[in-house]
């Protein structure tokens, strides 16, 4: 016995199947049989998505815990995004236990060949800076900030990744003093207003400390603009003061 819904449902499937074959469909092509005739199944209740659990982020590498460590991971270790291959490299060079430490932005064109800072055009005058100061290449700690030449500026990713290395290269080496040679060091380890403070003594926070600091040119620059030379040596005396105390 039918009831009254049931004869609705079986009017309305009547009416439209009439309908397509008054268009002039008279056929119904399907992989599976099915009644047409049939009342509509109840509808399944709606499931909400399963909350899936964001993703962790991915490890951070643990930095170097000696020096030794960090001299290899700079040699030859992703110690930055998209690292330069270890042919374009420049090792730290001195002595890592010296109570100044000198931080160049990167190396000169012809470092890397020579395998140490400073082996260019800038080195005669890079030399006699530190004879004005009473030191030569074996009493301090010479260390790039990036490994590698750079076509430009730093990348602000990778200039991040090399500030928290050099970070922890510092507080390994623990030097009495720094200085830092041009304006991406100083901007990453001082801040963005170093170079408008520059002629004064700043100081750079590794985590493990505070050391004094000065924010100088680069030798480089200096030898494009010899009128800067001035200012350059009051900073150095200024490190020099912090040296003799």
């Amino acid at each position: 016995m039918l009831h009254r819904g049931q004869y609705r449902h079986r009017d309305v499937v009547a009416s439209a199947l009439g309908w397509w074959a008054d268009a002039g469909v008279d056929m119904l092509a399907d992989e599976d049989v099915r009644d047409w005739l049939a009342p509509p199944s109840p509808k399944a209740p709606i499931v909400p998505p399963a909350v899936v659990a964001a993703a962790p982020p991915p490890a951070v590498a643990a930095l170097p815990e000696t020096l030794d460590a960090l001299h290899a991971l700079l040699a030859t270790g992703d110690y930055a995004p998209s690292p330069a291959p270890p042919r374009l490299r420049v090792a730290p060079s001195g002595d890592p236990a010296a109570e100044l430490m000198i931080v160049a932005d990167m190396p000169d064109p012809g470092d890397a060949e020579a395998g140490h800072l400073f082996a260019g055009e800038t080195a005669a005058l890079f030399d006699a800076m530190l004879g004005a100061m009473g030191f030569d290449r074996t009493r301090v700690y010479l260390a790039p900030f990036s490994p590698a030449r750079a076509a430009g500026r730093l990348d602000p990713k990778q200039g991040e990744a090399l500030a928290t290395l050099m970070r922890r290269h510092i507080a390994l080496a623990s030097p009495k003093a720094l200085m830092l040679f041009g304006d991406s060091v100083a901007h990453c380890l001082l801040g963005p207003d170093a170079l408008e403070t520059r002629g004064g003594i700043r100081s750079v926070n590794h985590g493990a400390g505070i050391v004094p600091a000065i924010a100088t040119f680069h030798p480089r620059h200096l030898r494009r603009m010899p009128a800067l030379k001035a200012a350059s040596w009051t900073d150095m005396r200024l490190l020099l003061g912090v040296l003799a105390r």
